[in-house]
């Protein structure tokens, strides 16, 4: 038994011996900062309404549809989001430019540029719906990036 283990460990040892780094133009970079769920943070990260005011406002999605923030508050922001004349939803913000509606329908990440261009995306929740033909879509999560403010 002691020999099995031993023989194991020591092909596992080589395998390792002979694992290589891959150099850097084989290398892929994946970039962060990609939202992936809608799950609201262990904590949230303090936004005042000054911090938040650059974000205020409309932003053009890539399906056509817009995203509005506003905000209610002087101190402490009390924020909220709505995409077109959908039901609006009071967001946190889970970082410095990154949010999420409380009731986990929507989550953003906006990117302010220097040059006044904007980056990021939206994620929300589509519930399920009936198709004239009967066929059911299940409810999932959509991802729609931001074209422009």
């Amino acid at each position: 038994m002691k020999t099995w283990i031993l023989a194991g460990t020591l092909g596992v040892c080589a395998l390792l011996a002979n694992a290589q780094t891959l150099p850097d133009s084989q290398t892929v970079v994946i970039p962060g900062g990609r939202l992936q769920t809608i799950e609201l943070p262990a904590h949230k990260h303090f936004m005042s309404a000054e911090t938040f005011s650059p974000f205020r406002g409309g932003y053009e999605l890539s399906n056509g549809q817009v995203l509005y923030l506003r905000n209610a508050g002087s101190i402490g922001a009390m924020m909220y989001a709505r995409i077109d004349n959908q039901e609006e939803h009071r967001i946190i913000a889970t970082g410095s430019d990154s949010f999420v509606a409380l009731d986990q329908q929507l989550a953003m990440r906006i990117d302010l540029r220097d040059d006044g261009s904007v980056g990021g995306e939206v994620l929300m929740r589509v519930p399920a719906e009936k198709l004239a033909s009967g066929e059911i879509v299940p409810a999932h999560v959509q991802s729609m990036s931001l074209a422009s403010r």
